[in-house]
């Protein structure tokens, strides 16, 4: 993290690196930061020397490394939540489709590097299971909300196996993930295949300008 030097900067930012609060936030944006840049976890010597800080403070503020994966896992969570609008359930079918995915796609394009490291940490650690866990609850839930015109009608929709679980698979991060790094699909691409997935599910045409 830049510093003011001289003066008033450099005492202010002594201050702040005696903040409790502020060196705990700093940490997880650094994590996230090296996490987003490289696609790779890295070390607690790196993390520490991007939040501007001594090795040994990582130590006080976290536990161990689950804990701070759970505390990155959870402020990335906050912030796209944050920024995320809700799909008016009254437009039409095919809109919302493209209106969802296009956020998704941005939401999901920002948290896939973490979200790796994070697969390959959860089965360790409950703390990231419940924070991933509370995400692709958010996610169905956002769905169901989108789509509860053309989920009514339908007998068993949030049944399981039901329309909702396969609207649920069809736009989720792992269907994303798939067509971006196993089919080497562009973002623009892999939502236009989701998009027609979706739109199939829901017996929606394709979207024309005056929808």
């Amino acid at each position: 993290m830049s510093e003011t030097v001289g003066g008033n900067g450099t005492g202010a930012a002594r201050r702040r690196r005696r903040d409790p609060e502020w060196t705990y936030g700093a940490l997880v944006d650094a994590l996230l930061q090296l996490v987003a840049e490289t696609g790779r976890e890295p070390t607690r010597k790196a993390v520490a020397e991007r939040a501007g800080v001594s090795e040994r403070t990582v130590f006080v503020h976290f536990a161990d490394r689950e804990a701070l994966y759970v505390a990155a896992a959870r402020r990335q969570a906050e912030r796209w939540r944050a920024h995320a609008e809700a799909v008016p359930p009254e437009w039409g079918t095919a809109r919302k489709v493209t209106a969802l995915l296009d956020q998704r796609g941005r939401m999901y394009e920002v948290m896939t590097p973490i979200r790796r490291i994070g697969l390959g940490l959860e089965p360790d650690s409950p703390g990231l299971r419940e924070v991933m866990a509370a995400g692709d609850a958010w996610f169905r839930a956002d769905l169901a909300a989108a789509f509860a015109p053309e989920l009514a009608p339908v007998p068993g929709a949030d049944a399981p196996g039901g329309l909702l679980d396969a609207l649920d698979a069809a736009s989720s991060w792992a269907a994303w993930d798939h067509l971006r790094a196993r089919r080497g699909l562009d973002g623009a691409a892999a939502g236009a295949a989701l998009a027609r997935t979706l739109r199939a599910l829901l017996g929606a045409r394709e979207p024309d300008s005056t929808e």
